[in-house]
Order: C-alpha cells, then structure tokens, then sequence
C-alpha cells in the first residue's frame, strides 16, 4: 500500500482496496477471516447522543459493521453510566470526569483494566481507537494490549489543534507531542481521513504505512427536492475560526451589491449570541435564519440543491457536510479544506477559495449562484461501502497478527 508521500487518489483508493480484498481472500487461512463475522470493540470518548463529526464517523460505521453481520461493541465516557443497545450496537458508557469544554473528558481510574477485561469477556477480534489526543484512545491501546488484541487508530484530525488561547494551544501540542505521538506510534494500524491528516501523522509520528480512509454519508432518501435554489447554508459549530463571521461578511457584500439570496446558519456554540448580532447589523435579518443546531434530516433539507459554504480555518479532518450537500443535489464553495479537491477533481459542484478572506468568499459565492451545475450520484461515498473497506482491513491486520504469533 502506498505511504503517505504517494497518497491514492479515490479511483485509485477503491482499486487498492479490491486487491486487498483478493489478497485476503486468496491467502492461505485467510478466507475464513474476511468472510467470518468478526467482533470489533470501538473505544473512544464521544458517542452519540453527543454531536460531533468523530461521534457521527463511529456510529455509522459501526452499523455498517453491523448491516454485514459482524457484532460490535463502543465502549465510551458519559455523565450517566451503563449499558444499552444502540440499534444493535452494544454501548458500554463508562463515568467520565473533568469534562473540559464539549470536547473531552477523563475515564475512572482502572479503566483500563476494566475495558480490557471486558474485551477479553467478549471475545473481540480487533479494537478502534478514534483521534490521538482523547484519553480513550489511549486506554483503547492499553487495554488492547493487556488482551492481546490488535489495535486500528483513526485520526481525524490535519494539524494540532487550532485555538485563539495560548493555553489550550500549548497544552494541546504537548499532548500530541506526548500521548498522541505515542499512539499513533504503537497502532497496529494507521489510517486517516484524508490525505492532510496522513501527511499530519507522518510529520508527528514519522510513520509512512498510514493510509486513507475517507468519511462517507449515508444515502439520502429519494424524496428530497434537489432542484437548484438562490439559497446559502452555514452549517457547523459556531465557535471561533469555524467561519461563521467571515460567511456574515461575505453575505453582507453580496445584499449591498443587490445579489438575490436567501441564507441559513445551521449550528450553536459559543459565539452564537455574536454571530446574531452581526446578522442584525449588516441588515440581514429579511435574509438570514439562525436556525442553531438541528437534526440531520433538516440539514439535508437545507442543503438539497443550495450552496454549502465552508469557510473554516481549524485543523479539520474530513468534513461529512461536503458530502451531505453533494448527495441531495447542492454545491460547495469551500476554503482549502481536506477532502475539497478530491471532489472537485471528480467532477463534483465544488467551487475552491484560495484567498481566506470576506471578498474572495463573496465572489465565488456569487459565481456559483449564477452558475449552474450538474447533480452527480455520490458512488463510493456511501457508509455501506466504507464498512465493507473496513471490514476487509480489520480481518487483514487480524490474520497478519495471528500469523506473527505463530
């Protein structure tokens, strides 16, 4: 497989895949494994009812994993402990402590002998860790290690953790120059979700076997209008750099120079209280809907055949949105984000800002508005076939372990 210098474009991402699959399936004592339901434990901080694009990535893969027949477990942090199944997904919630902000918290101590018990109780084939700096990714490596188990990390993240706070800047670098370093060192396996956060794990933990593995959406229902509209959508936290401000700026210049749209911001956060008070004094309040944060199904509903506009400057991942706006017939004006210009090299309606400013968004705001664009099938886009990618991977690392320890 291709290390992170020579990245597969998603064409060539899918035909890797299909020889892994003929590799897998053709080795000796192979083909029991990739075929056999397996037992995979997710172990990570977040999981839904919590909002968030890891929280979301687990969940739909797993029943992914689940639809194919293969049994899962997500062991997790939460304010109310115990167990409960989650579609079929057994969910183990374990106390958390020290929550700090609405990102992370901290487990129990003993929890890695807990979980690890509990993975040799259950019998798991292979463990998931998700992002390098969350405290259960690292009781996830622990524990994995203690029963014997190999370990898939994926990173989420391209870049350390961008904040205006000097404090939560430093004291995130020390982490991933610590913890997170070490974690990605000692995965059994690397993957990331975009080809800027391979080329992130490399520089931080010098590993050159990681590779891709893209998000993914599921299907949106066939009912959805996706006829194109004069229609705007901010859709994403409402905390600094995320970009809210700049898309008010930039939409503020659209209505003086008499441009015809309407507009949504989709979200809530901190700077939520700013961002309407900013719509109210560039006269947008006719134009504008602060919706804040709502479910899934309405997010579609506001993209289908509108303008996603992405104007973030953190150190994103892979932003499902994209995919979600492309899916029900939308289009993408976008800053140089990760997974952009893969989509736009694929033919997809996704327009790429260079300049990170109020005036190039607008222009190329108006541009796409004034243009119009073909709605493309999302093929290989799809949870369903991210989990068959996943399964097929987890039952290679499975069967190169087992063939080490014999």
């Amino acid at each position: 497989m291709p290390g992170v210098l020579d990245a597969p474009s998603e064409s060539e991402w899918h035909g890797l895949w299909q020889e892994r699959r003929r590799v897998v399936d053709g080795s000796p004592g192979a083909c029991g494994d990739a075929r056999r339901a397996m037992r995979i434990a997710f172990i990570v901080n977040n999981y839904p009812p919590r909002v968030g694009g890891v929280e979301l990535h687990v969940r739909n893969l797993a029943r992914g994993l689940i639809a194919q027949g293969h049994r899962v477990l997500v062991v997790t942090l939460s304010d109310r402990p115990g167990r409960a199944d989650d579609d079929g997904i057994d969910v183990v919630r374990l106390r958390e402590h020290f929550r700090i902000g609405d990102i992370l918290g901290f487990p129990s101590a003993g929890a890695t002998r807990r979980v690890a018990r509990l993975l040799k109780e259950l019998d798991i084939d292979v463990v998931s860790i998700h992002t390098r700096f969350f405290p259960m990714s690292w009781v996830g490596l622990r524990a994995a290690r203690r029963a014997s188990l190999p370990v898939i990390h994926t990173e989420h993240g391209s870049d350390h953790v961008v904040s205006p706070s000097p404090a939560i800047r430093i004291g995130s670098r020390a982490v991933d120059l610590t913890i997170g370093r070490f974690v990605l060192r000692q995965a059994t396996e690397v993957i990331g979700v975009s080809e800027n956060v391979i080329a992130f794990v490399r520089r931080l933990s010098g590993r050159t076997d990681a590779r891709v593995f893209y998000n993914a959406i599921d299907a949106a229902p066939a009912k959805i209008d996706r006829s194109p509209r004069r229609h705007v959508v901010f859709v994403g936290r409402l905390v600094p750099g995320k970009g809210a401000e700049v898309f008010v700026q930039a939409l503020a210049m659209l209505a003086a120079d008499g441009v015809e749209f309407t507009a949504e911001i989709l979200g809530d956060g901190v700077s939520a209280d700013a961002i309407a008070a900013s719509v109210v004094r560039a006269g947008l309040e006719g134009r504008v809907t602060l919706r804040g944060r709502v479910e899934l199904a309405e997010v579609s509903r506001s993209l289908a055949g509108g303008v996603l506009v992405n104007p973030s400057t953190l150190a994103e991942g892979f932003q499902t949105t994209i995919l979600e706006a492309l899916e029900v017939g939308g289009s993408v004006v976008s800053y140089d984000l990760p997974g952009v210009r893969i989509l736009r090299e694929q033919g997809f309606a996704v327009d790429l800002v260079e300049q990170k400013n109020a005036e190039a968004l607008a222009d190329a705001i108006r541009l796409r508005l004034d243009s119009p664009w073909t709605v493309r099938p999302m093929e290989g886009w799809h949870w369903s076939t991210r989990a068959s990618e996943y399964a097929l991977l987890a039952a290679d690392v499975r069967r190169r372990v087992a063939m080490v320890e014999n």
